[in-house]
Parts: structure tokens; C-alpha cells; sequence
């Protein structure tokens, strides 16, 4: 029988566990990075008390840059140039608790909720670039969320279900079953009973005819490549390219790829 303590003990392990899971890393910019952001046009906008990091560039259609869990809009300033040339206008932002935004803990819910705002304050987009959990928060907003569609999408390194989320979490924090068990409970009774296990990017897409690309390293170690190929076997409207030696992080920053979504985007 469980005494008092062990209960207080497995509470705190509990809310010391939903702390980090609901924190994300911040991204260092890099300084070529920081180069780009300091030639944009930055600003603020409020969301939910807090304020979200905004640059924008240029003129023309927009395209909306999004980044994924612990990244931040200096990730994606790759496509910055070619997407310009091209004559795009390009918008990034953090989302809550990432790079320069406030906040230090968030989810997919107040993720999605964040791009909405984005879109009140920028109209809509001819095309967004999202990655990793990115793509998974892109999907929810559009399907979910009041997020005006856009005219093509670009995933690279989708991921797919939220609750490979947790099975990972738990697997780099090495965290027993019954102190992850009290973290599901715990998001089943703030979010909904079982809406974890019921959210993936597979269960969305379909629901989402647009034109879209998606690219995903077999190299990947961050999101596996399986995640993108059950994707795509479900979303008619997509099509899959797989790379090989670019990893989680560095296919945003290929020439090669960068050609073929600036192509695709104008087509």
C-alpha cells in the first residue's frame, strides 16, 4: 500500500516530468542565420499575454516558415534567399516558448492557436514550409484551427503521431512506465481523454487536398523516415521525395532541395 510520501513523491516526478516535456530547447541562432533575421523586418505580436517573435522579408505572395519542437524561425532562414529571388515575400516566427518568443512551456494546442494569429496579422499564404513537429502543428491548424489554407505545403521530416512524442521523451529522459503513466493521465484530463493517442498527421491529412511536397532524410535520427512514408501513403495530394545524407536538420539548408520547392511553389 502506497504511503503518503510515495504519493508526494510520485506526484513531483510527475509534474518534474510534464515540465520538461512541455519545454523545449532554445535554438541558438547561428550567425549567418542571425544575419538574415537583423536584414528582415521584426517585430512583435501578442498571443495569449505573451509576445511571438515575427520577421518578415521582401514582397509578393507570402510563404510562412515553420519550425519545429526546440528549432526557431533562425532554422529556416535558408529558404529566405531563394524564396526572395523568386519573388516571394517570407514570413517566420517563434512559436511560443522557442527563440525569441516569451513563454517557456507550450504545446501543439497553443501552437496551432499561435499561427493563427500569425494569419490574422498577415493575411493568408500562398505557401507554408514547415518542419519536423512543425508539419504535425501545421496539420492540426489547418484542419482543427480557424488557419486559412494556403495554396501548396512543403513538409520536410514530418512527423507523425503526438504520441511518439511521449514514447521518445520517455526514452531520452529514461523515465519509468508509471511516471509516464501519470503524465498521460495528466494530459488526458487537461486536453481530453485519450486526444493524444488520437492526433497524428496521418489521421489529418486527408482532410487536406492541397498540393503538397514532402522531403525526409532515410538518415534521419531525429524523426524516422517511416513517419513521412506513412504519411504519404494516406495523403493523395502529396508526393514524397527521400534524401540521403542530410539528416534531421541540414535538408533545410540544401541548394538542390531549395531549387525544387522554389519550383514547385510557382507552379
Amino acid at each position: 500500500m502506497a504511503t503518503l510520501h510515495h504519493v508526494v513523491e510520485a506526484q513531483a516526478a510527475v509534474k518534474k516530468a510534464l515540465r520538461a516535456y512541455s519545454c523545449p530547447g532554445r535554438y541558438e541562432a547561428k550567425s549567418a542565420e542571425q544575419a538574415i533575421l537583423d536584414d528582415g523586418d521584426n517585430s512583435r505580436i501578442m498571443f495569449a499575454g505573451c509576445e511571438l517573435a515575427v520577421t518578415t522579408w521582401g514582397k509578393g505572395p507570402s510563404v510562412l516558415l515553420v519550425h519545429g519542437w526546440g528549432g526557431s524561425r533562425a532554422q529556416m532562414t535558408g529558404f529566405v534567399g531563394p524564396l526572395l529571388a523568386a519573388g516571394f515575400r517570407v514570413v517566420a516566427f517563434d512559436q511560443p516558448a522557442h527563440g525569441e518568443s516569451d513563454g517557456e512551456l507550450t504545446n501543439l494546442f497553443e501552437a496551432a492557436s499561435s499561427m493563427d494569429q500569425i494569419a490574422e496579422r498577415e493575411g493568408c499564404f500562398q505557401a507554408i514550409i514547415a518542419h519536423s513537429f512543425g508539419t504535425l502543428v501545421t496539420s492540426y491548424a489547418l484542419v482543427e484551427c480557424n488557419f486559412p489554407p494556403p495554396a501548396r505545403l512543403v513538409y520536410f521530416g514530418a512527423h507523425n503521431r503526438l504520441a511518439d512524442t511521449l514514447t521518445r521523451f520517455q526514452a531520452a529522459a529514461n523515465l519509468p512506465d508509471v511516471v509516464m503513466q501519470g503524465l498521460r493521465d495528466f494530459l488526458d484530463g487537461r486536453f481530453g481523454k485519450n486526444i493524444v493517442l488520437s492526433i497524428a498527421n496521418e489521421g489529418l491529412v486527408p482532410e487536406i487536398s492541397i498540393p503538397a511536397l514532402m522531403f525526409h532524410d532515410v538518415t534521419d535520427k531525429v524523426t524516422p523516415i517511416e513517419d513521412s512514408r506513412a504519411i504519404a501513403r494516406v495523403w493523395e495530394s502529396a508526393q514524397l521525395i527521400e534524401t540521403e545524407g542530410l539528416g534531421h536538420r541540414s535538408i533545410l539548408r540544401s541548394d538542390r532541395i531549395n531549387e525544387q520547392v522554389v519550383e514547385f511553389l510557382k507552379t
